[in-house]
């Protein structure tokens, strides 16, 4: 998929466009690794997401390139995080860490969300997250530094994660109308036991 220059400084997406998620024994080394990806190149996007002790999900650092290397890698993570920490991460309940809600019932929602899940999951209340957007040609050069300050680091490929995110979308969406539909359904039963009571009563 390639832009048009004159309407988008951003560069092709490349099969190497990848999203790294790395963890770290001490929470503080995330910090540490953040300031330091960020100077690496083929860097689009960088950010920690953070849960604290309570269970809330936030987003205490993000970094994005003026360059915009890549439609592919700044549209996935910004999804990610806003998914995650927005309306739709409330819904199933990864700001808590659990799948809750008016989703949680049902299986084929569930399993459309399942990865996002086991994600959030994996953020632990106290820890957090590095989750970083490059064009990588050279692995060793993020493993060394992960390395270095005790981290661990999963890499995905880019259209992975902005596939499972319109999957997690598209099941929110598939949520809220069944819920809708099963609130109209319960009120107009209401309704009609009301009004069939009222002209029972007036006939009487």
């Amino acid at each position: 998929m390639s832009h048009d220059s004159s309407l988008s400084p951003e560069a092709p997406d490349s099969p190497d466009d990848k999203v790294l998620f790395l963890t770290f024994g001490d929470p503080s080394h995330a910090y540490e690794a953040f300031h330091l990806v960020t100077e690496l190149p083929g860097v689009d996007q960088a950010a920690i997401m953070e849960r604290s002790p309570a269970g809330f999900l936030s987003v205490p650092e993000s970094y994005s390139s003026s360059a915009g290397r890549s439609t592919l890698l700044g549209g996935s993570i910004g999804a990610l995080l806003g998914l995650l920490g927005g309306p739709v991460g409330l819904l199933f309940g990864w700001g808590a860490g659990t799948m809750i809600g008016m989703a949680a019932d049902n299986d084929d929602t569930a399993d459309s969300v399942d990865s996002l899940t086991y994600f959030s999951r994996g953020v632990a209340d106290g820890t957090n997250v590095l989750i970083v957007g490059m064009t990588e040609t050279a692995p060793a050069v993020v493993d060394t530094m992960a390395a270095r300050l005790g981290g661990t680091v999963v890499r995905v490929p880019a259209e992975e994660v902005t596939a499972e995110v319109r999957a997690a979308q598209d099941a929110a969406a598939m949520a809220v109308r069944e819920a809708r539909r099963q609130h109209r359904e319960s009120r107009g039963t209401e309704f009609r036991e009301k009004v069939g009571a009222l002209f029972h009563h007036q006939g009487s």
